[in-house]
C-alpha cells in the first residue's frame, strides 16, 4: 500500500483539529471516526462484557461503548472509565446505566484491584488507553493489565501516533515508544494485529492494536 495519501490525511487530520470538535449522541469524543468504526467491528467479533477505558475526558467514547454494548446485545456488558479528574464528564454519560466511572490514576494499585477481581466475571475484555501518554504511564497502564486481560482478549494503545508517527514530531516518547518498551521486555504478552490496524490505512493508534495471548 502506498501510505503517501493516507499518511498526508492523517496529518491534515489531525493538525487541524478536527479530532476535537467530534461527537457521539451531542457529547464530545476525542477519536477518529475510522478508529471508532475498527471498534465496533472488534467488538461486535469479540462481544465482551467488560470494556476497560483509562482517560475518560468528556465521556463521549465511554458512552459510544456502552451504546455498542447495548445494540450488540450483550448481556451484562459494562464499561468500565477510569480517570484522574471526572469533572468534566458530561452528565450525559454519567447517567448510563452500564457505565462505571473511577476517579483515580489509571496506574493506582487500587484500579489494579478492581479489575482483576472483576475480569473473572465476564467471558472476554476489551481494554482501551487514552489517558496520560508520556511513555512512563503507558507502559505502566500495559503493566497494571497485564495481570487483567486473558488470552484472547483484546488492548489498543491509542495516540502513538504523536512524537512524529506522523503527528506532532517533538512531542517526546509517549505511547508508541511505551508499547515498543512493553513489547521488549514481554515478548509473548501480545500479537500484533497488523491486518485491523491497516484497514483503513491509517490510525491514531500505530503499533496498538494488541491480542493477548
Amino acid at each position: 500500500m502506498n501510505l503517501e495519501v493516507p499518511e498526508a490525511y492523517h496529518r491534515w487530520y489531525y493538525d487541524n483539529l478536527i479530532w476535537r470538535q467530534r461527537t457521539w449522541a451531542g457529547v464530545t469524543i476525542h477519536k477518529s471516526p475510522l478508529d471508532l468504526w475498527n471498534y465496533q467491528e472488534i467488538i461486535s467479533q469479540l462481544r465482551p462484557q467488560l470494556i476497560i477505558e483509562f482517560g475518560a475526558a468528556a465521556g463521549g467514547s465511554a458512552l459510544y461503548f456502552a451504546d455498542l454494548l447495548n445494540a450488540l446485545r450483550i448481556e451484562s456488558g459494562k464499561v468500565v472509565s477510569v480517570d484522574i479528574d471526572l469533572a468534566p464528564v458530561d452528565p450525559r454519560a454519567k447517567a448510563h446505566p452500564s457505565i462505571f466511572f473511577i476517579e483515580a490514576s489509571s496506574t493506582d494499585p487500587f484500579v489494579g484491584d478492581v479489575l482483576r477481581d472483576e475480569r473473572p466475571t465476564v467471558s472476554r475484555a476489551f481494554a482501551i488507553l487514552d489517558s496520560d501518554h508520556s511513555k512512563a504511564h503507558v507502559y505502566n497502564e500495559m503493566v497494571t493489565l497485564r495481570e487483567v486481560l486473558q488470552p484472547g482478549d483484546y488492548l489498543v494503545v491509542e495516540d502513538g501516533n504523536i512524537n512524529g508517527h506522523p503527528v506532532l514530531p517533538g512531542w517526546g516518547d509517549g505511547p508508541f515508544e511505551a508499547i515498543a518498551r512493553y513489547v521488549s521486555e514481554y515478548p509473548d504478552d501480545y500479537e500484533y494485529d497488523r491486518e485491523r490496524e491497516m484497514t483503513f490505512g491509517w490510525t491514531f493508534s500505530p503499533h496498538g492494536f494488541l491480542i493477548r495471548r
